[in-house]
């Protein structure tokens, strides 16, 4: 019975509060990891997280909406700034965020079956990229520039295209391959894309 294979039965456990929307989130990201975005459903939802209808049309609107809120709430913790008072240090920590925080996992694969809806949601991605994954772009942004008032690099190298470069290699990498990318590939692409388009150099610091 597909209510077995999702969890629990609605009313078999009483959540409320921050727990229920806890349990909330974390179906969506299984049921869409599992079932693909068209295969989402309020009730399949529910089914999982142990509860009914009634309480996610109280506070979400649409199915929409709640995978908004469940994406920017699960990359909350992602979008702070490193601040080691080393460039190298921080970027490996922000990339490591991402590939085993954001795209590993339930949260990739929901990241992965939202992303292949664009064409039909364009205004869900639309907001999935400012409201979710563009605070992680701009805590990688603070970073570099803290790094440039050290005096590690130039401020003028610190441009939008070489804070976003790092990311983009990391989603591509695990769009085409089997998975996010691990340690070596990290540091690879800190150590010859990421340093190098900044001229990061480790003796202009002051």
């Amino acid at each position: 019975m597909r209510e077995s294979a999702r969890g629990e039965e609605p009313g078999k456990t009483r959540r409320r509060g921050p727990e229920l929307v806890a349990a909330i989130h974390r179906a969506v990201l299984a049921e869409l990891a599992e079932h693909g975005f068209r295969g989402l459903t309020m009730d399949g939802i529910g089914t999982r997280a142990g509860t009914g209808r009634a309480p996610l049309y109280r506070r979400w609107k649409s199915v929409e909406e709640l995978v908004l809120d469940t994406v920017t709430h699960a990359l909350t913790e992602l979008d702070r700034p490193a601040d080691t008072g080393d460039l190298r240090t921080d970027l490996l920590a922000h990339f490591r965020r991402l590939a085993d925080g954001v795209l590993a996992g339930e949260l990739g694969g929901a990241l992965h079956a939202i992303i292949g809806e664009r064409a039909r949601y364009p205004e869900l991605i639309g907001a999935i990229r400012d409201q979710a994954l563009r605070p992680h772009l701009d805590a990688i942004s603070a970073t570099v520039r803290a790094a440039a008032q050290r005096g590690e690099l130039d401020e003028a190298t610190v441009t939008e295209q070489a804070c976003a470069a790092g990311p983009a290699l990391i989603v591509v990498h695990s769009l085409i391959g089997d998975a996010p990318p691990g340690e070596d590939e990290l540091a690879d692409i800190v150590d010859h894309v990421v340093l190098p388009s900044l001229g990061y150099r480790k003796d202009q610091r002051r």
